[in-house]
């Protein structure tokens, strides 16, 4: 029943072209236009040549892939994510579907729909940033090389799960606001405004602490995305904070599993007679 309730909402996504262009391909051809211009700029404006410069394929990918989930990013991931969680509310099309299948099932299906649509999302965000590396070694001139600072492919894929974590807990709480407020903007709202507040609360408490985590910080699931990513690719420079690195993944698992078990809870309970 739940693989059948994924199948009809990936079929449905795969059908809504503004959904899927603006909420998960949007953002990654913007980077790579943006990267691709600041090359050019410097090119043809500047017209300063920068020797001694190289450019690490790998380094770009991850670089790209670290803020996928950035503020940025998030402002169309959430714009599809709503458009998945809190689409049938205005449509008015429950009422059509829960008869088909369970309650549970179907908010589950959209949530995983959602996991793989960011996947698919940060996927692009790393295929083209790689593109942009190589077009941008080739307007400058600059050397083109796997790696600049000794990373592989597991650091690639490492970044990918880490910041696909980071990302499937704000989609957890749209989908705790999308059944509250069964409203698609009320979604990008809130979630942007709780990133935002994640943020602000994790450099604020970070320079209190001085380095050390607390369990104030590692409460913030920023923090936890950027403490792990951080403990991946420069664990010498973390310190002694590398030791929470296992206590902020399980944080990070323990919010998107709070929040979405609160969302199927509260969509269980739903009047959706008029929806």
């Amino acid at each position: 029943m739940l693989a059948d309730a994924i199948a009809a909402e990936r079929f449905r996504l795969l059908r809504d072209r503004s959904a899927l262009f603006w909420g998960f391909c949007f953002a990654p051809i913007v980077g790579f236009l943006l990267s691709i211009g600041g090359d050019l700029f410097l090119h043809y404006v500047v017209k300063k040549p920068m020797p001694g410069l190289g450019i690490g394929l790998l380094d770009q990918m991850i670089k790209a892939l670290a803020s996928g989930a950035s503020t940025f990013g998030a402002v169309f991931l959430m714009i599809g994510a709503a458009a998945i969680l809190a689409g049938d509310y205005r449509w008015e099309t429950w009422r059509l579907l829960t008869p088909r299948n369970t309650r549970q099932n179907l908010l589950l299906a959209k949530l995983v729909v959602v996991g793989e649509a960011v996947f698919w999302s940060l996927a692009l965000t790393a295929v083209l940033s790689a593109a942009a590396a190589v077009i941008g070694a080739g307007i400058n001139g600059k050397a083109l090389a796997v790696t600049m600072f000794d990373r592989n492919l597991f650091d690639v894929l490492g970044v990918l799960a880490i910041t696909w974590l980071e990302a499937m807990t704000l989609a957890a709480l749209a989908a705790c606001i999308g059944v509250l407020s069964r409203s698609s903007m009320g979604v990008v709202i809130a979630c942007l405004g709780v990133r935002f507040v994640q943020t602000v609360l994790a450099s604020s408490l970070r320079m209190m602490e001085q380095g050390q985590s607390s369990w104030k910080l590692l409460a913030i699931p920023v923090y936890d995305a950027d403490l792990l990513r951080a403990t991946l690719l420069e664990p010498t420079m973390v310190g002694q904070t590398t030791s929470s690195a296992g206590a902020a993944l399980a944080m990070l698992a323990v919010w998107a599993a709070v929040l979405t078990t609160g969302a199927v809870l509260l969509f269980r309970r739903q009047d959706l007679t008029k929806e």
